[in-house]
């Protein structure tokens, strides 16, 4: 599900109204945006659900282990096997078909036939984010600059969908604390939410798509009937492209 769409715009407002009546009953809060992040997610396939569910479960644990054991040693082969672990999904959907093309034409410069299945892997939206943000985390705990959190507030804090698609990479002692935090519904700051929204949604909507459509998509998709200066305007103009669309992302 992506921001600047009619469909987001329905679940947001059915998210926000439930958000707002759950405040006051902290649990409950949290199981339900947890739910909502989950569908939030599903949108987009429903089958990478259980990706996400399965990294934060490895990372929670690994945090735990980490925390638990008191030997220096044992302390940072947990961490190194904790990290391992959580980032082998990673590496799976995004550098397999990069790895095994290039052994298959090493090997065949050798007359060797490749015995690794060539696979076209679709790349899960978000799971560069939600990783990092699990290693942080376990690193955090590792430097005790952070104790392992409950799961319900580590689930929330991994799958919480305003950063789980487009980022920003949120650190566990800057949005943990804020889920522990108890919520007053009739202090919601409104105003500078409603303005970070649209000037997020102006950055994405006229800004990023005005520039790739008019400038850039025009000249990257047939560079050669283009003059240097198109061209070069046409790189810039990309640079802008991907600053509004990250920048309006974290701002939404």
């Amino acid at each position: 599900m992506l921001f600047p769409t009619t469909d987001f715009a329905i679940f947001f407002c059915i998210v926000f109204l439930m958000h707002w009546l759950l405040k006051p009953s902290s649990t409950s809060w949290k199981v339900f945006m947890i739910l909502a992040s989950y569908v939030f997610y599903a949108w987009w396939d429903p089958r990478f659900v259980a990706l996400l569910a399965g990294v934060s479960l490895i990372a929670q644990l690994g945090g735990i282990v980490v925390w638990r054991t008191e030997n220096n040693r044992f302390r940072r082969l947990a961490l190194v096997l904790a990290i391992t672990v959580t980032l082998l999904p990673l590496v799976y959907f995004k550098y397999y078909s990069f790895f095994t093309l290039n052994l298959a034409n090493a090997l065949d410069s050798f007359g060797v036939d490749s015995v690794v299945p060539l696979l076209q892997i679709t790349l899960p939206v978000g799971i560069s984010f939600f990783t990092f943000m699990a290693i942080s985390y376990i690193v955090d705990i590792y430097r005790n600059e952070l104790e392992p959190t409950g799961w319900t507030n580590f689930f929330l804090y991994l799958s919480f969908f305003p950063h789980l698609v487009a980022g920003p990479i949120v650190r566990g002692d800057e949005l943990i604390p804020q889920l522990k935090r108890p919520r007053n519904p009739r202090r919601i700051d409104f105003s500078r939410g409603a303005w970070l929204i649209l000037g997020g949604l102006f950055k994405k909507v006229v800004i990023s798509s005005y520039v790739a459509t008019t400038i850039v998509d025009p000249v990257f998709a047939d560079p050669g009937r283009h003059a240097a200066l198109e061209v070069l305007l046409a790189i810039y103009g990309y640079a802008v492209v991907i600053y509004a669309d990250f920048s309006g992302y974290t701002d939404i």
